[in-house]
């Protein structure tokens, strides 16, 4: 009996975990606290409303029209790995006491556009998914508030 009732407990936190874990993709949809910034300018994208770390998450900056990527149906920003070129890797989002999941960089020497927020989650699928905050090609009238950061020189 003791061992039936281990079993249902660890089927059923593996289910809960599961859930959690592959609605990240939909989820996750960083803002920035700032429209416009310069290279070398620090930059804050968050998103509130977490009550623990996402497992797996590694937080990329990419331009909204990725060279190389052509749009899905949908226009969606899903792909089932990490470009190879032109992202920037920013890093593993950290939670702050009041729920607010965030990760915090300078703005590095890009080429002036949009850019927005990607992430690869590697348990959010089967092999992963890298998915963005904006849909593709989006400029700040299109996206969400504060889904696209507009770099300037």
């Amino acid at each position: 009996m003791r061992s039936s009732v281990r079993i249902g407990l660890s089927l059923g936190v593996s289910v809960l975990a599961l859930a959690v874990v592959s609605g990240a993709d939909a989820a996750l949809a960083f803002r920035f606290d700032r429209v416009v910034a310069r290279p070398g300018v620090r930059v804050t994208a968050f998103e509130p409303g977490w009550y623990g770390p996402p497992i797996g998450i590694v937080v990329y900056l990419v331009p909204t029209r990725l060279p190389g990527v052509s749009p899905p149906p949908g226009y969606g920003y899903v792909l089932p790995h990490v470009p190879t070129r032109n992202v920037i890797k920013l890093g593993r989002p950290t939670l702050s006491r009041s729920h607010r999941l965030s990760v915090r960089f300078r703005v590095p020497k890009v080429a002036p556009g949009y850019y927005t927020t990607a992430f690869w989650c590697g348990t959010c699928t089967r092999h992963g998914d890298f998915f963005a905050s904006a849909v593709w090609g989006a400029t700040p009238a299109e996206a969400a508030p504060g889904t696209v950061l507009r770099v300037i020189r």
